[in-house]
């Protein structure tokens, strides 16, 4: 019953809703978010030919969320699955795709286990970020292997003041963040150093009766430095994160603690000039797993990546622009306890686009080819076409291939790997309508995506399981982003539809709900915020057909922040206010009724 006056009353208020904001009076520019990855170039979003939602610094702290999974969830076409609270395992599946579907960039650098085929993005803080890119849709165009889905691209902090951050809230959960930059001339630095902490919860209640604890320390120290040639920049992230959780008894005693160690270097380059523009990068990611227990030695799972990137734009002509570039990472798993048959793998890639606006129209067109050492080539491309029916709307279509290379475990892990993969692709075609105003931004879109050879467990003839390229999938979702300001009232929604099924069996795929919403209200009075949140999830399986499904559910939760000075400020939230109890995965427990208490404070020095 939900769903359906939910769907009508979208349906039948967005046309008065859209209209009347058409028609009415715009004097003030609306706020424009430029997207850096979603082209590879800097870019005003209104004009992107895919969908692309950017969330920065400002809305990061307005929405005083507990973690980056949390605030992922608010945006349009991302759903979330936990495993317990701050710090356990979190899986996002971005319109519909398994986790190894997207592909996360930090800073431009891929990141993630080259052992698992995904990042991890539980233990990354809230407090190191800038910005946010969720790009909806196949990049790999752009980026090859991993964005199949989409792209999340995260940009750290880049201070330019000082600012202290403390919070506390229950489970005795406690955050300390300082972030700071000097300039000397040409030159600027910035730190950034924190910590986070919380007792947290017994996320398997009835298997070992503890609190599951979560602890983390993270900094980074960057530099840039202008000259005529070029802005030269440098930076390193470091992150230690440990984690206790409940193993599954039924496989009998096993490791509950893990510990995530990462260590991130980059030498950048960029070159702006009045036709052309160019960037190179150097990068290393190293990422450490360690998991142990009572009855479980300690394992280390370890991945190297080294990363070359180098990318050249001109402006052809007034309407044309052309983009060229390369690519090289190699992957190492050689530091894993674990003996891989093949440790290492390298890929290389070139890619090319153009990208045409000239009065009502916009195109843009982008390939690219990739050799790797394991399983050849892969070509992908990706087509884009809009038409500017006003100022104010856009309508545009796009088509894209992409794909996704199986990951050490899946090809090597001792007794359960399968060398013979290949990897998933996919296709994907999408229509999208956007407005926008002073008051009113609207981003709309209806996507169908087929995957094929997914890489799924499966018997062999001897009685083996081993991943396999059996698995087909077809995914159908529409999505719909609105946001509203009137006077000192802001609202935002975002509704997502995603119907991800399994074309063989017809089985829809599990952790997938077919309907989520968000809602936010916010009112501005002087110094005063105050705000209400709402999100829905609709029901969904956590297994075959055999196996019941979970039941929908809404939280509600309300924040308010107050502007004590110019430099001072003080703010509360409470999540879950109706202490709803509620799952993401069978057997594991999830938070109750929370608060939390943030004190920032930008001192003038």
């Amino acid at each position: 019953m939900f769903k359906k006056s939910l769907l009508a009353t979208l349906v039948a208020g967005l046309p008065a809703f859209v209209f009347a904001a058409d028609f009415a009076e715009s004097p003030d520019e609306p706020l424009e978010h430029i997207s850096v990855y979603a082209t590879r170039q800097a870019q005003p979003v209104h004009q992107i030919l895919s969908s692309v939602t950017v969330l920065d610094r400002e809305q990061i702290e307005q929405a005083q969320v507990s973690d980056l999974p949390a605030l992922l969830r608010q945006v349009a076409g991302v759903q979330i699955s936990r495993s317990g609270g701050k710090g356990q395992t979190n899986t996002v599946f971005l319109r519909g795709g398994s986790a190894s579907h997207t592909l996360v960039l930090i800073d431009g650098v891929r990141v993630g286990s080259a052992t698992l085929g995904y990042a991890s993005l539980a233990e990354l803080s809230l407090q190191q970020i800038e910005k946010i890119e969720v790009i909806k849709g196949p990049k790999a165009a752009l980026y090859g292997s991993d964005a199949l889905a989409g792209v999340i691209a995260i940009s750290t902090r880049k201070a330019d003041n000082t600012s202290i951050q403390l919070k506390t809230g229950r489970y005795q959960s406690h955050e300390a963040d300082i972030a700071t930059s000097q300039t000397y001339g040409a030159l600027t630095v910035r730190s950034n150093l924190g910590w986070s902490g919380s007792d947290g919860f017994d996320v398997r209640p009835g298997t070992q009766a503890d609190k599951d604890s979560f602890d983390q320390r993270y900094g980074k120290l960057g530099a840039d430095y202008n000259t005529a040639y070029g802005v030269w920049s440098a930076d390193h992230n470091v992150l230690r994160s440990r984690a206790h959780y409940d193993f599954d008894p039924t496989f009998g005693p096993g490791a509950d603690q893990v510990e995530t160690r990462t260590n991130q270097s980059r030498l950048g380059w960029a070159l702006d000039s009045d036709k052309s523009k160019q960037k190179l990068s150097l990068s290393q990611n190293q990422t450490e797993d360690l998991n142990w227990g009572e009855d479980s030695p300690l394992s280390l799972f370890e991945t190297k990546r080294r990363e070359f990137d180098y990318q050249y734009s001109r402006r052809l002509t007034q309407s044309l622009t052309a983009l060229t570039g390369v690519n090289w990472y190699q992957e190492d798993v050689s530091g894993s306890d674990l003996v891989y048959d093949v440790d290492s793998r390298i890929n290389k890639a070139i890619f090319a686009g153009v990208s045409y606006q000239s009065g009502h129209w916009l195109a843009d067109v982008t390939g690219r080819h990739d050799k790797q050492s394991q399983y050849g080539h892969s070509n992908t491309y990706e087509l884009g076409l809009g038409y500017q029916l006003t100022n104010e709307w856009l309508v545009r279509a796009s088509r894209s291939s992409a794909f996704k290379a199986p990951s050490f475990n899946d090809l090597y892990y001792p007794s359960g790997g399968n060398a013979d993969l290949v990897p998933e692709t996919a296709t994907s075609d999408e229509l999208g309508l956007r407005y926008r105003s002073s008051d009113l931004q609207i981003e709309s879109s209806v996507y169908q995506q087929s995957v094929n050879n997914l890489i799924q467990w499966a018997p062999m003839p001897d009685g083996n399981w081993v991943p396999q390229n059996v698995g087909e999938a077809k995914v159908k979702g529409a999505e719909l982003s609105v946001s509203h300001n009137w006077q000192q009232l802001h609202q935002q929604l975002a509704y997502s539809y995603t119907d991800a099924k399994d074309k063989t069996t017809g089985a829809a795929l599990i952790k997938r709900s077919k309907h989520t919403v968000h809602w936010q209200g916010a009112y501005q009075w002087q110094d005063w915020r105050v705000f209400v949140t709402s999100d829905y999830q609709s029901d969904f399986r956590t297994g075959d057909f055999t196996t019941p499904k979970l039941g929908g559910y809404t939280l509600w939760g309300a924040g308010v922040s107050y502007q004590l000075s110019h430099s001072l400020q003080i703010a509360a939230k409470a999540d879950n206010l109706t202490n709803k109890e509620y799952v993401y995965l069978p057997g594991y427990a999830t938070a109750g009724a929370e608060w939390s208490l943030r004190l920032n404070w930008t001192p003038d020095f």
